[in-house]
């Protein structure tokens, strides 16, 4: 199952979702791992550490997937559609290998 992260306000978060990412206090002290399932104690104790947004992973939905397979897919084609013209060698070769790992890594 690919997870995506979002940032939201600790006021629309409920127990149960889990935390994309450490969350640190002011002087980069883990106060909750990455991967923690919030509960609402948790939750209520983040305003005395001044926190107001958390990481929190959000499953993607299967109409998600197919969009970004679609995406994929026409970036692809743009990509097939560059090189058209383009010699079949070695180097042309490596050059659109390399142009397509980039392009089909995720987004951070």
């Amino acid at each position: 199952m690919s997870q995506k992260h979002r940032y939201l306000p600790v006021a629309s978060i409920s127990a149960g979702m889990i935390l994309a990412d450490e969350l640190l206090d002011k002087l980069g002290h883990v106060l909750l791992p990455a991967g923690t399932k919030l509960t609402q104690n948790m939750l209520n104790a983040m305003e005395h550490h001044d926190v107001h947004q958390l990481s929190i992973v959000i499953e993607e939905t299967d109409e998600e997937k197919q969009e970004a397979q679609l995406a994929r897919q026409k970036k692809r084609e743009r990509l097939d559609l560059v090189f058209r013209h383009a010699p079949y060698d070695e180097p042309t070769s490596i050059l659109q290998s390399y142009i397509v790992k980039y392009r089909e890594e995720p987004a951070t």
